[in-house]
């Protein structure tokens, strides 16, 4: 059909072109982001730095030894209640290498690093559109481009350095997807070991690749030609491939356990499943509304409404994608299928952490398919008065959300994190003038709880890219973001209570030691220098915690922090009996 002169824009190849000049425009900001959180301990590891990982395996937090864990927690930057055998260990060779390459040829200019990873993201955005103009090349094909390209979940998968590796997971990736799909749909024998290959250089990217080989499966259960006995001898090679890598992942010794963020599907599936039925709503409010599914990090009281939501937008599509099936082609109905459960798919092995949009780039690719059936079905039933009405407004909501919202959020973010940056550069500043550090490598600095959760301990980290020699020790005695109260309890003692909730249960707090885990009351840790026990708990976890140290509390090998007006600066410990209020 040909299409209509008012929607020429709306067509393949200048769509492709328009798309990509939009992901540029949108994600070029972001070269002036600078580092941000983990990319600190990555430069640190690039630089000789002493870790868990090293410059080829930058992405080993903790590897499930607790004779090689205990350094980081006796000397942080772990916090005391880390669960001894903790792992949290990725494999992502060519992502690792590839920041190695970085640190060559731009050292700590993050400019370069940027450049590099929005080259990433355009090759992502032109290889979805060489996808879509194969096998769907009208106008459902060009509007799910473009959604794409400015969608605004991909932010932090563009912006933030350490978490490029989703894009070099997914673009080898998914032009193995298309390579599979030459093969299946062309006939062309010798696009499937270029298919394996691109699978292969996914995987060596991370797990994001996983992603792909879902719609891989869902091409050959809903998509693919033949019968379903073709169909099975077709998806053998990449299921091999795919099964191999995990035999291989696991054997490395990578993977997750004892963290209550990040969990094991095989090894955990009661938990990964129960977790699954909370999560997966979240993340197609994301999907579906560009709701910010990193709001859960605000705390449980955001959870159900954010819940609520995404299930209110599945069901919203769901109605308004049954009202357009009719008007769709038959070669669009069966793309649109396998690409709708290449979608759902996809989702699954995200759910294996908290919710964040950035997890959204592989389940997008189908996603946004199923927005832009119904935008494009809305746009053309206008003739017709907007009927039925409902769609009108249903299609409005997702125009509103996705054309609208979805870019702003680019810019929204941009200023928001050069913002944070701008506030925190003081705290930076102060702790310069706070500490000696002639004398810092002999001190232990314990952190009093300040009101940016887990920014305590990132501090050292950034601070050790700022010149700051590594001190003794450096103890952050909580992250929960509820208000502190301290007591002094002996020469050599303090107290910490919370005047409403619990200690561990802030989603970051359980990065480092699931609930399966609980401390109860009575519990020890015992760190060199410093043993916490846990005096009050119930069910919901600790409520008051003790903290003895080997020397009294005014010794000059031991720095206290406090927060006050804003920065985080030296503090004198109150007098034996005394109860304080910390700011929050």
């Amino acid at each position: 059909m040909e299409t209509p002169p008012r929607s020429r824009w709306l067509a393949f190849p200048r769509v492709l072109w328009l798309s990509l000049l939009a992901a540029l425009l949108l994600v070029l900001p972001t070269v002036w982001m600078g580092f941000i959180s983990d990319d600190f301990g990555h430069l640190l590891i690039l630089e000789g730095q002493p870790n868990l990982g090293s410059p080829y395996d930058l992405f080993r937090f903790a590897n499930g030894d607790p004779a090689a864990l205990r350094p980081m927690v006796d000397r942080g930057p772990y916090p005391w209640w880390t669960l001894p055998e903790l792992k949290l260990a990725f494999w992502r060779p060519l992502s690792s290498a590839l920041a190695v390459l970085d640190h060559g040829l731009f050292g700590r200019d993050a400019r370069g690093w940027h450049l590099h990873s929005i080259a990433w993201y355009l090759a992502m955005v032109a290889l979805f559109g060489v996808l879509l103009r194969r096998f769907l090349p009208g106008a459902i094909g060009a509007l799910a481009l473009f959604l794409f390209a400015i969608d605004g979940s991909h932010f932090m998968v563009a912006g933030w350095l350490a978490n490029r590796n989703a894009l070099v997971a997914a673009v080898p990736a998914l032009f193995g997807l298309w390579m599979h799909l030459e093969w299946r749909e062309a006939r062309r024998p010798w696009a499937l070991p270029l298919s394996l290959a691109g699978l292969s250089v996914g995987l060596l990217g991370g797990e994001t690749a996983l992603g792909l080989f879902a719609y891989v499966l869902a091409y050959e259960l809903l998509g693919a030609p033949g019968p379903i006995k073709e169909r099975l001898r077709s998806i053998a090679p990449a299921a091999l491939l795919g099964l191999g890598y995990l035999v291989l992942y696991k054997a490395r010794g990578h993977g997750a356990y004892g963290s209550g963020s990040y969990m094991d599907p095989l090894g955990e599936p009661g938990r990964f499943l129960l977790g699954a039925l909370v999560k997966l709503p979240v993340l197609l409010g994301g999907l579906v509304l560009e709701v910010p599914a990193d709001i859960w990090l605000v705390g449980p009281s955001v959870h159900l409404p954010l819940v609520v939501l995404g299930l209110f937008g599945l069901g919203l599509l769901g109605v308004l994608v049954r009202a357009a099936w009719p008007s769709l082609t038959g070669d669009e109905r069966r793309h649109s299928r396998w690409l709708f459960l290449g979608a759902a798919l996809s989702l699954l092995p995200v759910l294996a952490t908290f919710p964040s949009n950035r997890l959204l780039l592989v389940p997008g690719l189908g996603g946004l398919v199923a927005v832009a059936v119904v935008l494009v079905y809305a746009w053309r039933s206008r003739a017709r008065g907007w009927r039925p009405r409902g769609v009108a407004v249903g299609a409005g909501v997702l125009a509103l959300t996705h054309l609208v919202l979805a870019p702003l959020l680019w810019p929204v973010m941009v200023l928001a994190i050069r913002q944070a940056n701008l506030q925190t550069q003081p705290v930076f500043q102060t702790l310069e003038t706070e500490l000696d550090y002639t004398r810092l490598p002999e001190q232990r600095v314990v952190v009093l709880p300040i009101p940016l959760p887990g920014f305590a301990m990132y501090l050292p980290m950034i601070q050790g890219t700022r010149g700051m020699p590594r001190p003794r020790a450096w103890w952050a005695l909580s992250m929960s973001p509820e208000p502190h109260v301290l007591t002094r309890t002996g020469p050599n003692s303090l107290e910490l209570s919370l005047t409403q909730g619990r200690f561990l249960t802030h989603e970051l707090e359980r990065v480092f030691r699931s609930p399966t885990y609980p401390l109860p009351q009575g519990a020890r840790v015992e760190l060199e220098g410093m043993t916490v026990t846990v005096l009050e708990a119930d069910a919901e976890g600790p409520k008051r915690l003790g903290f003895d140290f080997d020397v009294p509390l005014e010794d000059p090998s031991l720095v206290l922090l406090a927060w006050k007006d804003g920065l985080l600066r030296r503090t004198t410990p109150p007098p034996v009996g005394e109860r304080v209020a910390l700011s929050q």
